[in-house]
């Protein structure tokens, strides 16, 4: 990486025309660079919001695990925990491990149905 080049102060401390121009310039370029990036990132933009893409079986095991890692603290607070709030901690896990439930059938439907088609 490039050292950075320090600047120069003038003698009165503020910017010369020629700096004013300069950066005025340099904004106008970065705004015609927005710009670009919105008329390409446009149709992302404007997509409907979908799943993630299932490649293939590998793709579930991060999820698989994660579910049964939180179906296993979920168990653990609930039924092991000596804690006062033992019941509301497991509950919290539950719910978590529902959501990761959740996902990973969603993703395993997925994959089912692109086996199915081809």
């Amino acid at each position: 990486m490039p050292k950075a080049r320090r600047r120069r102060k003038g003698i009165g401390g503020g910017t010369t025309a020629q700096s004013r121009t300069r950066q005025v310039r340099q904004e106008e370029a970065g705004m015609q660079r927005t710009l670009a990036g919105v008329k390409a990132n446009q149709t992302s933009l404007n997509r409907p919001f979908l799943s993630p893409t299932v490649h293939g079986p590998q793709s579930l095991i991060f999820p698989g695990m994660v579910m049964l890692g939180c179906w296993l603290m979920a168990f653990t607070l609930f039924f092991l925990d000596t804690e006062p709030n033992h019941a509301l901690f497991g509950g919290m896990a539950a719910l978590m491990a529902l959501l990761w439930t959740f996902s990973f059938g969603v993703r395993a439907r997925k994959l089912l149905l692109l086996k199915s088609r081809i």
